[in-house]
């Protein structure tokens, strides 16, 4: 059996230490929970704890993944490794570089010493990303079933009230915007990640001479081939019901498109999908994205019960500054940014247009 230590404080418990806990249960079969005593938790942090040992120890005990739970006064934690015949020592990402705690580097020095594997626990989600893509991809799949009711598309949602002419009338839009940056840039190939039910590839198929398109909604990509057979059965397509975040191809395209997926990603799946974009980018590949923006600040709905669509799901609304860093710090430039439409008092949906060039290719009017 692998035994994992995971030593802290844990005043006043919150989900972070709910997610260093699960996150370093993983590392092994039985997690021990080592707690700092009062006396040595006040004198080191030079504060007032909140909530007293017993306390702490009681809440954590009630942790299923948690195999014992002791307490402890001394940061160095060779004696308490050793007694406990701990395999694993997990800890956060900043233990051991403040130079305050130098008992960190002789615990880390202990543990190299002698064979004890370290692991660092990283700021993790405040919900089970795991969870939440299941979730996401039930809603998904239950959003195929009203095809015939939504003849114009069944991933808009709620937008324009449902008014399928008007959400026609906004996906011919999107098209235009897609054909032209295209011919701008000389986009001869084309992958759309996410594609739903295609309603954007049904009225695309016919400018690219590679196109793909990639949903993990089976019932979606079963979808969207039916729609473009029953108009081009022979057009040059490639469909693949899988997750974009594992989405494996040695092909490179001239045009990405991510329309609506990234505020169904949490804060480290959207990592996952600018790595991934990255490879399947070359060095004049263009960017584009619809998305949903926060307006004034960022909004988190998990798993949230709307009353519109009779059902739950998960959505993370970002600020369009907070977008824009992410996509400049992973090397995408801004080319055009425009509001499309607003469905909400918070919300709007916004097109932005990018490539992999250096910034001085910037527009002095965008914003």
């Amino acid at each position: 059996m692998t035994r994992v230590l995971a030593p802290g404080v844990f005043d006043v418990f919150h989900i972070g230490h709910l997610n260093y806990l699960m996150a370093a249960g993983q590392h092994g079969d039985e997690l021990v929970v080592a707690v700092q005593e009062d006396r040595a938790a006040e004198r080191q942090k030079n504060i007032q704890l909140a909530t007293p040992l017993a306390e702490r120890i009681a809440l954590i005990e009630q942790l299923r993944f948690v195999t014992e739970v002791v307490s402890y006064s001394d940061v160095f934690q060779g004696p308490l490794l050793r007694a406990l015949n701990i395999d694993v020592f997990a800890c956060g990402d900043e233990y051991g570089f403040d130079p305050r705690y130098t008992d960190q580097l002789k615990t880390l020095q202990f543990c190299e010493e002698n064979d004890i594997k370290v692991v660092r626990i990283p700021r993790t989600n405040h919900v089970s990303s795991t969870r939440v893509r299941a979730h996401l991809k039930q809603f998904w799949s239950a959003r195929a079933a009203k095809a015939t009711e939504l003849p114009s598309g069944v991933t808009t949602l709620g937008s324009f009230n449902g008014n399928q002419n008007q959400v026609l009338e906004q996906t011919m839009r999107e098209c235009s915007l897609i054909r032209g940056a295209a011919e701008r840039h000389g986009a001869r190939s084309m992958i759309d990640l996410g594609c739903g039910d295609g309603r954007h590839l049904v009225k695309l198929v016919g400018h690219f001479d590679q196109i793909t398109g990639v949903d993990f909604a089976p019932e979606l990509v079963a979808l969207a081939r039916k729609k473009i057979d029953a108009i081009n059965p022979d057009a040059r397509l490639e469909l693949s019901a899988s997750d974009i975040l594992q989405y494996k191809t040695c092909s490179q395209f001239d045009l990405i498109l991510l329309s609506g997926i990234t505020p169904c990603l949490d804060d480290h799946q959207l990592e996952q999908l600018l790595d991934t974009i990255i490879q399947l980018a070359h060095s004049n590949t263009c960017l584009l994205i619809r998305t949903s923006v926060a307006i004034n600040k960022r909004i988190d709905l998990i798993n949230f019960f709307s009353k519109e669509l009779g059902t739950t799901y998960t959505a993370y609304y970002r600020t369009q500054g907070e977008i824009l860093e992410n996509l400049n710090r992973t090397g995408w430039t801004l080319l055009e940014a425009c509001q499309l439409y607003q469905h909400r008092t918070d919300t709007a949906v916004w097109w932005f247009e990018l490539v992999r060039t250096s910034k001085n290719m910037l527009r002095p009017d965008v914003p």
